[in-house]
């Protein structure tokens, strides 16, 4: 690396500026006799073709300090000709990126040379772990199965910041109609330290090998990319020359050999915790204000890492969560809301478990009391299994059994199959619910692959004994500038997961998706723009292809991407959707002779229109909006609707410590009968976070929700409406919502929090001054993270 040398004097003489050797030949001489001798650097592998490179093994260690100045720096392999991938790939990379690589027998290390050209304008900030996404940073993708389906993730920013987690080909999650994901979620320990020069930055990494799991103990070939993100211009560059026309990303990564003799051994993780809790609460009789006792609690979590297994175990876990979940508008919706899992013991291999359909949705378990999980890979069968006991299960007392057991089974070049069963009992009671189903991704032509599933549900509860089918058909090709994907999804009328999450029942649903995308010349204003036409339909599983749809969509949607990444989007569509008169059966209309029997509207049908804009990434701040309008179907009293719907956002970052966000969501619901406002709802939400070091962080969060419905009334006369013989009446709500967090974490596992949460309510919409709280507690948590 060229000027490396002069870079490691400005380091013992940080006021020496040497930008040339022009100037003094004293100064230039004493220079040249400071800094190491030069060695000739071996040629560089160019990641055109997905080479295979040799990289060397040195018995060292070296300092992880962000400056590539000992000696196995100058013998290590050199990854070089970087392409672009985003926004059009197959076109050379408009920075310089170099990537290091070599081993000890303990671990491998890279070191990242990243020029720019605007130095001035790189994005790094001193951030908590895994929130990195707005500034640039550099990925790097380790397959060390290499079987092309699975790859640690492990992403630095110019300052060394981490985010890591794992990606998985051919999985899929709720609300994604993709396979393929990347999961942030778990930790690993790795050391990387960074710093910015004066072209460009540097990032130096050391990861153990015994935070890897791979293949048996004899030499390996590792699948490896790189990827770099410039903030400033929105371009992503890989080092191998990835296409989007393709079924696979990973599919088309390098490959790294000459590895042997990793001392790696058999690893033993402990982790014991002590959690401390004291929550109060408004009495509703007195109105004064009560606090509980301190309810204290211990626990340990075990971790036994084999080679390409690994063992977890818990006991009394603690699964509270520091952070809450996001609010959303939840009036006017039908079906269970998806929330992420934030659970450290949950997350560990969760990407495993993953399935079309998603039959495993660890969130089910509630309140668990111990668990045990076996995760990892054997030849090409992915193992998987889960077993955890969650208390007090249904509003009873009656503990709850899961069994989760997931094995996926590679073939071909990016193919797999596997199968999936999970069983809920009751403890004590003949209660259970119990789900099987087989799938398989075939990958073929490049470009495409199928999809299948096949399964169903047995399930025996207060209602009943009952069965139900489950089955998934998908095809998609992804090309460069046309792509499509059709899917149909059916879920038996009886059909129940109560591991997973499957929230909808009795439906046959599917879509026609295709998209189109032109790209712009190099440098144009325009850099791509896409059209996505997507008819989607959903029928009652007894009458499809005997029935009409029940409800659907059309929808026709415009994106586009300028250069220096604004992004825009339209999307114009028609919706309807058929009230099932079954929904209402309780409902009477409060006429004046008497009450009547209810019917609802057979239908409601009209169009949508959204738009959504972007801002790029600049060094203090991001943003982005959209707005909606619709006709809608009201279905708290089967009427017709129009929906306004409008979120916003921004990110602000006034210095390399701190990041404000502020978002607001707002939704109103008009009557279309006479304009009547039906529901509104406003959820503004800030977010404050400030960090003086990688290991010390603070947080603050606010969110208020304010909550109107009206009274339900006939939706032909306006009439009040009974249900269950009991008016319907208006409701409303106003309440704060505060967290607040100090956070000490000095490295994965090993934490100090303090965090106190507080839900105060107030008497009319966003009267601050009526505020007052009716819940709040205070949490502490200590934790040590021991691994030999």
């Amino acid at each position: 690396m060229t000027g490396q040398p002069l870079r490691s004097l400005r380091r013992v003489h940080p006021r020496l500026r040497v930008r040339s050797l022009s100037f003094a030949p004293g100064l230039a001489l004493l220079a040249i006799a400071v800094a190491a001798p030069a060695r000739a650097l071996p040629p560089g592998v160019d990641g055109m073709g997905a080479p295979t490179a040799t990289i060397p093994r040195i018995e060292a260690d070296v300092e992880i300090d962000g400056v590539l100045d000992e000696a196995p720096w100058s013998q290590a392999t050199r990854l070089t000709g970087f392409s672009q991938f985003q926004p059009v790939d197959g076109r050379p990379a408009e920075e310089q990126t170099e990537v290091r690589v070599w081993y000890s027998p303990s671990a491998i290390y890279f070191g990242v040379i990243a020029q720019d050209r605007d130095p001035a304008s790189i994005r790094a900030t001193v951030a908590d772990r895994d929130n990195i996404d707005a500034d640039d940073q550099v990925v790097l993708w380790l397959d060390t199965f290499n079987d092309r389906r699975r790859a640690y993730y492990f992403a630095v920013n110019p300052l060394g910041v981490q985010q890591d987690g794992m990606r998985s080909e051919g999985a899929s999650s709720a609300g994604s109609i993709f396979g393929g994901s990347v999961d942030r979620n778990p930790d690993y320990l790795f050391d990387s330290k960074g710093q910015i020069t004066g072209d460009g930055y540097v990032v130096e990494l050391r990861i153990p090998f015994k935070s890897l799991r791979y293949r048996g103990s004899g030499p390996q070939t590792w699948g490896l990319n790189v990827s770099r993100l410039v903030q400033r211009t929105g371009y992503e560059d890989t080092w191998t020359d990835v296409r989007r026309a393709n079924a696979s990303f990973l599919l088309q990564s390098g490959a790294i050999d000459g590895l042997h003799d990793l001392a790696r051994g058999v690893t033993f993780e402990a982790q014991p915790f002590v959690t401390g809790t004291a929550n109060g609460a408004r009495d509703a009789a007195t109105g004064s204000f009560e606090r509980g006792r301190l309810d204290t609690s211990a626990g340990v979590n075990v971790s036994l890492g084999l080679t390409s297994l690994s063992i977890d175990l818990t006991v009394n876990p603690d699964f509270s969560q520091v952070e809450t979940d996001e609010g959303q508008v939840t009036v006017n919706e039908r079906f269970a809301l998806f929330y992420p899992e934030k659970r450290p013991f949950f997350l560990e291999a969760i990407d495993l478990f993953a399935t079309p359909n998603q039959l495993v949705y660890t969130r089910q378990i509630a309140d668990p009391i111990a668990g045990g999980k076996l995760t990892g890979k054997l030849g090409r069968l992915g193992v998987a299994h889960l077993t955890a006991v969650d208390q007090s299960v249904d509003g009873s007392s009656k503990d709850a059994l899961f069994n989760i057991s997931r094995l996926r089974c590679d073939f071909g070049s990016n193919s797999v199959a596997g199968v999936t069963y999970t069983d809920r009992s009751v403890l004590g009671t003949s209660l259970f619910n119990r789900v099987a189903a087989g799938d398989a991704r075939v990958v073929f032509g490049k470009l495409y692959y199928a999809q299948g599933q096949l399964g169903g549900s047995w399930t025996r509860d207060d209602a009943g004994a009952r069965a139900a089918p489950l089955w998934r058909v998908e095809v998609d090709r992804t090309g460069g500038s046309f792509g499509f994907n059709y899917q149909l999804n059916g879920v038996g009328e009886d059909f129940v997961s109560k591991a997973g999450y499957v929230p909808r029942s009795d439906v046959v649903s599917g879509h026609l998706f295709d998209r189109f995308t032109f790209y712009g010349p190099r440098g144009a204003l325009l850099e791509s723009f896409s059209v996505f036409v997507t008819p989607v339909r959903v029928w009652r599983y007894g009458g499809f292809l005997r029935e009409n749809a029940v409800e659907g969509s059309e929808n026709l949607e415009g994106s586009l991407r300028l250069r220096g990444g604004w992004e825009g989007d339209a999307t114009i569509s028609r919706q309807f959707v058929h009230f099932d008169r079954a929904a209402y059966a309780g409902y009477e209309t409060a006429a004046a002779g008497g009450p009547l029997p209810y019917t609802p509207l057979d239908e409601t049908s009209g169009p949508q229109i959204t738009l959504a804009a972007s801002t790029p990434t600049y060094r203090g701040l991001d943003a982005r909006v959209s707005a909606s309008r619709a006709r809608v179907g009201i279905f708290p009293e089967g009427s017709q609707g129009t929906g306004t719907n409008v979120n916003g956002g921004v990110a602000l970052r006034p210095g390399e410590s701190i990041r404000i966000s502020a978002s607001a969501t707002a939704s109103w619901l008009a009557r279309r009968r006479d304009g009547t406002q039906f529901a509104r709802t406003v959820i503004p939400r800030i977010k404050l976070e400030v960090q003086p070091s990688r290991a010390l962080f603070f947080r603050l969060i606010g969110e208020y929700r304010s909550e109107r419905q009206a009274a339900l009334a006939d939706a032909r006369t306006g009439e009040p409406l009974l249900v269950d013989g009991t008016v319907a009446g208006a409701e409303a709500s106003d309440g704060l919502r505060v967290d607040g967090l100090i956070s000490f974490e000095p490295s994965p596992g090993t934490v100090a929090f303090l965090g106190y949460g507080s839900l105060l309510e107030a008497a009319g919409a966003f009267d601050v001054a009526s505020l007052r709280p009716v819940q709040d507690g205070f949490f502490v948590k200590l934790a040590y993270h021991a691994r030999r």
